[in-house]
C-alpha cells in the first residue's frame, strides 16, 4: 500500500453539508462561468453562484442557460435568463459573462426534486431586480450607419419650431 505522501493531522477534516438551502430569496454572486456543449449540440453557460451572507454564506448553486440550442423555446428561455441576471446584476446591457462575474444580485432559490438516483438541489427560479428605483438603461438603437454623418447635420430647436407656428406633425 502506497502512501498519502503528507501527513493527515496538518488538515482539518471540512465538515460540508451538501444538502440544498431553504428555498427563499437570497444574495448570490457567479464566481464562474463555462462555455459547455449540451447534448443536443448546442452551447450553454454552466454557471456556478455563490450565497452572499446570511445563514448559507458561501454556499454554491448551479445554474445552466442555453444560449444555442436546436430548440428555439429552449433557447429564448436561456437568454431570457441571462438577460434577468444581467439586470438583477445592475448590468442591463453587458455583453459578456466577465461584466457579471463577483456581481452580487438577488435571486429566489427553490429546491428541485432529484431524479434518477440524484439529490434534490436548488435551482434559481427567479432574478430580483433592485428596489433602488433605478430604471435599467434603454437598449441601444440599432445602427443607421449615418451616425457620423447624422452628428454633423444642423438640430432645429423645438423652442424656435414652436414660437414660429410651425407643425411638428403633418397630423397636428
Amino acid at each position: 500500500m502506497s502512501k498519502f505522501g503528507f501527513d493527515l493531522t496538518d488538515y482539518e477534516s471540512e465538515d460540508r453539508n451538501y444538502n440544498p438551502v431553504p428555498k427563499g430569496d437570497y444574495a448570490l454572486k457567479c464566481i464562474d462561468a463555462e462555455l459547455k456543449a449540451t447534448k443536443s449540440g448546442g452551447e450553454m453557460i454552466a454557471a456556478t453562484f455563490e450565497i452572499v451572507g446570511g445563514d448559507f454564506n458561501g454556499r454554491k448553486i448551479w445554474n445552466n442557460f442555453n444560449i444555442h440550442n436546436n430548440s428555439e423555446t429552449a433557447q429564448r428561455i436561456g437568454r431570457e435568463q441571462v438577460a434577468a441576471w444581467a439586470k438583477a446584476a445592475g448590468k442591463p446591457n453587458a455583453s459578456s459573462f466577465d461584466e457579471l462575474f463577483d456581481r452580487k444580485f438577488m435571486a429566489q432559490i427553490d429546491i428541485e426534486k432529484g431524479t434518477g438516483g440524484y439529490a434534490d438541489k436548488n435551482r434559481i427560479v427567479g432574478y430580483i431586480m433592485s428596489q433602488s428605483g433605478a430604471a435599467p438603461a434603454p437598449k441601444a438603437a440599432k445602427s443607421s450607419g449615418f451616425e457620423d454623418i447624422e452628428n454633423d447635420l444642423p438640430q432645429s430647436s423645438p423652442k424656435k419650431e414652436a414660437k414660429e407656428g410651425k407643425k411638428k406633425n403633418p397630423w397636428d
